[in-house]
């Protein structure tokens, strides 16, 4: 089963795949992830890369493809989750190529409850994973958690427009490939992944 996990910002599906990373043995390929992996390796790709998500746009087809297939190519797991690779025409063109029998899974919720879920969002500078209001420490690491330095109004704003004119086609287009299962994520967590698991029909 090769998922891919989209919708609007703060819409919770990193919490929900650490749910079926722990419960089903999902692997989670999330994209922010790869992206980091090339921080490390210091090349002038990450140089640019950077600039690129520092000023809140969309990672270029040019920059972009050679991570993405690099990232699908290396995982062969019988379940896996990809957060954040579709986002725009050339990401599905290569997920269309290389994994054709993919499922999206889109968490729907309304641009107010985005805003509001990102304006009190956490984050952990040295892993890179986000977290809900209210938490200040990484259950899994110990470390402290921050505030993004793009959780503001107006980077929240951005990033919903980008969103909105890149991303949301795509996933019309997926619909009319019967290729979306849609989630309602302004509910409770624990009533987000009940549902998640029932329209996936998973089982022990």
């Amino acid at each position: 089963m090769k998922l891919v996990f989209t919708g609007i910002q703060g819409c919770g599906k990193w919490t929900q795949a650490r749910l079926l990373e722990e419960e089903f043995g999902f692997t989670i390929m999330e994209m922010g992830a790869q992206f980091r992996k090339v921080v490390k390796s210091g090349t002038e790709l990450w140089n640019t890369i950077k600039a690129v998500i520092e000023s809140g746009d969309q990672v270029s087809w040019e920059l972009g493809k050679q991570v993405m297939e690099t990232a699908i190519a290396s995982c062969d797991d019988e379940r896996v989750i990809y957060d954040g690779f579709i986002r725009n025409e050339w990401n599905i063109e290569i997920f269309n190529r290389m994994l054709p029998d993919y499922q999206v899974v889109l968490f729907e919720l309304s641009e107010e409850k985005s805003k509001q879920r990102l304006l009190g969002r956490m984050f952990n500078p040295n892993t890179g994973e986000t977290f809900m209001s209210g938490t200040t420490v990484d259950p899994k690491t110990g470390d402290k958690l921050i505030k993004r330095a793009d959780d503001n109004e107006a980077g929240i704003i951005k990033r919903i427009d980008l969103y909105k004119e890149l991303t949301l086609p795509v996933v019309e287009k997926q619909k009319e490939e019967w290729k979306v299962i849609i989630v309602n994520a302004d509910q409770s967590i624990e009533d987000v992944y009940a549902e998640l698991v029932e329209k996936l029909e998973l089982k022990k």
